[in-house]
């Protein structure tokens, strides 16, 4: 990649380093009480205030949103994550300044990927619920992103546009 940033901050292999021990405790207890949807939530709550820019964090508490089906409390992660990678990679805030030179999009980098799928993650949530134009800007940003289309979102795109986004009950 031509031109690399130097203030560019090392991804390294592992994208999700250990969480903090308290972290990992609350992510624990947050597990054991699933089917206590408002106890669980706590935990995850906490662990967010005290942890909440630490990735593994992020994506449990995304993850246990998406999984119960609580679509609208798991996008504000799904954005997260995306930020908090994007912030590691050097990218701008936003996600539609973001340009295909600013990182290998088109290769299997961990950093990159995860990046893209954080995105799509919001792309499909907005999309889920009925919040189409937000969900196709994502969308075509990773098209644009990821011209190789390994994501496949061409195809999210094309089932969006055909009617295919649904609204959460």
């Amino acid at each position: 990649m031509d031109g690399a940033d130097p203030q560019r901050e090392e991804v390294p292999r592992s994208l999700f380093p250990p969480v903090p021990p308290g972290a990992g405790e609350l992510l624990r207890q947050s597990a054991e009480a699933w089917l206590d949807t408002r106890r669980a939530q706590g935990y995850l709550l906490e662990a967010d205030r005290d942890y909440g820019d630490d990735l593994g964090v992020v994506v449990g508490c995304y993850k246990f949103h998406f999984y119960k089906g609580l679509l609208r409390e798991a996008l504000p992660y799904a954005q997260r994550a995306a930020m908090l990678m994007g912030r590691r990679l050097g990218l701008p805030d936003s996600f539609s300044e973001v340009r295909p030179d600013n990182a290998d999009f088109s290769g299997y980098e961990a950093g990159p990927r995860f990046y893209l799928f954080a995105l799509k993650a919001a792309g499909y949530l907005h999309a889920r619920l009925g919040e189409i134009p937000e969900a196709l800007s994502i969308l075509e940003t990773i098209r644009r992103l990821d011209s190789a289309d390994r994501l496949e979102v061409s195809r999210l795109i094309a089932l969006i546009e055909q009617g295919g986004g649904e609204e959460e009950e």
